[in-house]
């Protein structure tokens, strides 16, 4: 095998970043778009769909916010885009009237089902990449990409 030098690694790291950016979530928009229409839902939006539908505690904004790690203006633009396409309802505590939870509608539920499934189908995806690997590759690729949740979660540049 040809010497693999820091740089022929660096320059495939950034091909292939490039390559998911480009495609932004190409398997997760074709299946979930039968349903989803014209909403347009951004992957956020989804993954706060998920959390309603299996979230056994009430899921309030600062649940969202705090599980997302986005700011609670933001949940609230996403909080109203999906309350306006009918896929959630809020509800207003009895005993505490600042506090508002949110429930899917039946259509929520459909497109929260559909955003899990997609989800079972790119986890195993990325099973089988890892599968051909060795333990001692698959522990040196975790140790990689750790390091990259690392540098992303630090500001680095992409």
């Amino acid at each position: 095998m040809a010497k693999v030098t820091t740089e022929i690694v660096a320059r495939q790291l950034k091909q292939t970043l490039q390559h998911v950016r480009r495609n932004d979530n190409t398997l997760l928009n074709a299946q979930t778009a039968p349903h989803i229409g014209a909403q347009q839902l951004s992957l956020t939006q989804l993954q706060i769909l998920h959390l309603i539908a299996t979230n056994t505690l009430p899921v309030t904004n600062s649940l969202i916010a705090t599980t997302f790690n986005i700011s609670k203006p933001a949940v609230t633009k996403a909080i109203h885009k999906l309350a306006d396409a009918k896929l959630i309802t809020s509800i207003v505590s009895e005993d505490d009237h600042r506090i508002t939870t949110f429930a899917l509608t039946e259509t929520g539920h459909t497109i929260a089902n559909e955003f899990n499934d997609t989800n079972a189908t790119i986890e195993q995806t990325y099973a089988e990449l890892a599968a051909p690997f060795g333990k001692s590759d698959r522990k040196v690729i975790l140790k990689f990409l750790t390091a990259l949740d690392a540098a992303i979660d630090a500001g680095k540049p992409f």
